[in-house]
């Protein structure tokens, strides 16, 4: 199944990091984000990364995410999207793949209800940025 043409980037800044300790030598991290989207849905970005640590940080780890976009043409696109994560090797980025599925009630945005995209960004906690993009899964 190939990728096809490209939904947008994004560049989002974390606004707020919470760790909670699940017991055996797991966190779940919840990163709050904000910040712009671009491409077929530009606009301003507001959503929460979920992420489940084990105790070997150099294994890969699963997230989920919940958001929206509100987009420039006054519209509200709901996002949820899953994958997993793993460290770079450069420092301590992390880079997440997985995919992602959106819902709107704009009709000129219908498309984006019957979706699936694949998504790949990269977290950089030293600038606590997330920068990525969505294609879409054909």
């Amino acid at each position: 199944m190939p990728l096809a043409e490209s939904l947008g980037e994004f560049t989002l800044k974390a606004t707020s990091v919470k760790p909670i300790d699940l017991g055996g030598g797991q966190t779940r991290i919840e990163i709050t984000f904000a910040g712009e989207t671009s491409g077929q849905v530009p606009g301003q970005f507001f959503g929460t990364l979920t992420v489940i640590a084990g105790p070997d940080v150099d294994r890969p780890n699963p997230w989920t995410s919940i958001g929206a976009t509100l987009t420039t043409s006054g519209s509200i696109v709901r996002m949820s999207g899953q994958g997993v994560g793993i460290r770079t090797g450069d420092g301590h980025k992390i880079r997440y793949r997985g995919t992602s599925c959106a819902t709107t009630d704009d009709p000129k945005l219908a498309d984006l209800n019957n979706m699936i995209a694949a998504i790949e960004a990269e977290f950089d906690p030293a600038t606590q940025t997330l920068r990525g993009a969505a294609c879409v899964w054909r």
